[in-house]
């Protein structure tokens, strides 16, 4: 039977979308922990059985949403490096989206900083980790471009850009909670300096 027209039918994808954004409101307020299934179907405006359809469980759900957001992290952390020109200009694209993202997430933010009361820790962990590889992969590939273009010096791209990674994840969580001590982009000029100074090819101006 077609549908009138005009008439709206609800797709499963926009169901799910619904679903996870009711999870993300919750798990804002009152964290995974404090949430239930059924609170979660209210809030999305679906029943028991929709919902159950779509995850399985509370962990199902919440790693879910940790999936898509780190997914759309990683887009939006790609077209940044697209975008710059330059390895120095490229790894500060990489800080800025990640201070730009956990600024506004707070279900990811809480997830990667390991928050034992706003998140599920376990499964935050699995993701977590592998956000990780994959932002220290992204880092290592523009360390060896940079080598390769003859912009860095030979250096060992896979440990500096876990290096890399870690500073910069402490630097954006200080900063996004208002426990750093220093301006933000005064210190990330302090950072940028030591590592363009530490691993740029002698005698090249820096990006």
């Amino acid at each position: 039977m077609s549908a009138e027209a005009g008439e709206s039918i609800a797709q499963p994808g926009s169901t799910r979308s619904a679903i996870l954004e009711a999870a993300r409101g919750r798990f804002v307020r009152f964290g995974p922990r404090k949430t239930t299934m059924d609170e979660v179907a209210r809030a999305a405006g679906c029943s028991r059985t929709t919902l159950y359809a779509h995850f399985r469980n509370m962990e199902d759900l919440y790693g879910s949403l940790l999936e898509q957001d780190a997914e759309a992290f990683i887009r939006d952390a790609s077209e940044a490096v697209e975008q710059a020109v330059g390895a120095g200009a490229k790894i500060r694209a990489m800080v800025e989206t990640t201070r730009a993202t956990y600024a506004r997430n707070h279900v990811l933010r809480m997830a990667f900083t390991g928050d034992a009361e706003m998140s599920l820790e376990g499964v935050a962990r699995v993701y977590t980790r592998g956000q990780e590889r994959r932002i220290v992969a992204l880092l290592q590939q523009i360390l060896e471009d940079g080598v390769r273009e003859g912009a860095l010096r030979e250096i060992d791209p896979e440990r500096v850009a876990y290096l890399m990674f870690h500073l910069g994840t402490v630097l954006v969580e200080r900063e996004i909670s208002g426990a750093g001590d220093y301006d933000f982009d005064e210190i990330m000029g302090v950072m940028d300096d030591v590592f363009a100074r530490g691993i740029a090819e002698p005698g090249r101006k820096r990006d």
